[in-house]
């Protein structure tokens, strides 16, 4: 892997360990009683063939062990960061994918955001999400290992969704069943890049270091209905010429409908500049792409996940055969109105890139 892609990737990770940072950061300095807990989980799936000539390396069950730290803190000032309780965390997980001569295993390191969603007397539901990267061990070569069209970066990126149920078996001891949404890519650094998914079922256990009682708190109900916003946002691009990158800045504008305290729904356009698609020569208008969007905001105090799904009304010439792509973006706020966040541009499913980017709420 050439120096420049190397240098890349380390941006992206930089990236990512900053807003985890200012998310770990916002949890421990507030003041308030918190509780660790220390987790162990076994996780078995499958592999989604998202393409037809991914079926034949699609049949095996990736099956695996989760390691996690986290922990919650039950003061207010944490509390408003979503309006709920919440775990903030990091996990090791080891995933072996049933086929050691092609596929191989993912060793990922990742943060997570897990919000609790709902508690009973000796139950909790919650919603984990988290980012990392992750170490392949076979990965795509085109002499020793051509069909693993999945993935040809030893480094790679992990997205995460967990929904999971918690029973509290004692005052430290909780056992656990959940399911997992795995996505691992290199985010458009490297091809071919089609990426992976694949579900897994997990069951385990938590051990809560001095459990505590939630206390009870009031949601703020006078939050804004309609949410306009501006965002800024650049990442780079191989040209297509040997490890050459070149820089893609833009923006985007639009704003959002509260439906619910945390679901919203809007639209808004992208434009931007993509200079590797621009030739040798500079060439502004085949390096310009603008795209109208639908969105849909989950919105948790500070954090907020946004799906769009946008339709090519400017497309360079020989770019993408695609007419529609999505885009998904979680973004922290550090400062009033202002957030930063991380987006992932893709096509179905196949990640094109990843980008970092500012944003501000009128």
């Amino acid at each position: 892997m050439g120096k420049k892609i190397v240098k890349n990737y380390m941006g992206n990770i930089y990236q990512f360990i900053l807003i985890l940072s200012l998310m770990l950061y916002t949890s421990l300095e507030t003041i308030g009683q918190t509780y660790d807990r220390f987790g162990l989980e076994g996780q078995y799936g499958f592999i989604i063939p998202h393409a037809l000539d991914l079926r034949n390396i699609s049949t095996s069950n990736p099956y695996g062990v989760q390691l996690s730290y986290s922990r919650l803190n039950t003061s207010k000032e944490s509390w408003k960061v979503c309006n709920c309780f919440y775990y903030l965390g990091l996990q090791v997980a080891i995933h072996d994918f049933g086929n050691a001569d092609i596929l191989g295993q993912s060793n990922s390191l990742s943060g997570f955001f897990e919000p609790i969603l709902g508690t009973g007397k000796s139950w909790e539901f919650s919603l984990k999400s988290g980012i990392g990267f992750t170490y392949l061990t076979r990965v795509y070569d085109a002499e020793t290992n051509p069909e693993n069209l999945f993935f040809s970066s030893p480094l790679s990126f992990l997205i995460f969704l967990q929904p999971s149920f918690n029973y509290r078996i004692s005052e430290q001891l909780d056992v656990n069943l959940s399911f997992v949404y795995n996505h691992i890519s290199n985010g458009g650094q490297r091809q071919p890049n089609r990426g992976i998914n694949y579900p897994m079922v997990g069951l385990g256990v938590s051990y809560v270091v001095e459990r505590t009682t939630l206390p009870e708190y009031e949601t703020d109900h006078t939050l804004k209905k309609w949410a306009p916003y501006l965002d800024v946002f650049g990442t780079n691009r191989k040209t297509g010429v040997g490890d050459e990158r070149k820089y893609l800045w833009g923006t985007s504008a639009g704003a959002y409908y509260r439906f619910f305290p945390i679901s919203g729904l809007g639209g808004g356009l992208e434009m931007y500049h993509d200079q590797s698609l621009s030739g040798e020569t500079v060439n502004f208008k085949n390096g310009f792409i603008a795209a109208p969007y639908a969105s849909h905001h989950f919105i948790f105090g500070r954090f907020m996940f946004s799906q769009r799904f946008a339709y090519y009304l400017q497309n360079p010439d020989d770019y993408a055969d695609h007419a529609f792509y999505q885009r998904y973006i979680l973004q922290y706020g550090i400062w009033q109105n202002l957030q930063l966040g991380i987006g992932l541009k893709v096509h179905g499913h196949v990640a094109e890139n990843i980008d970092l980017r500012l944003g501000y709420t009128f």
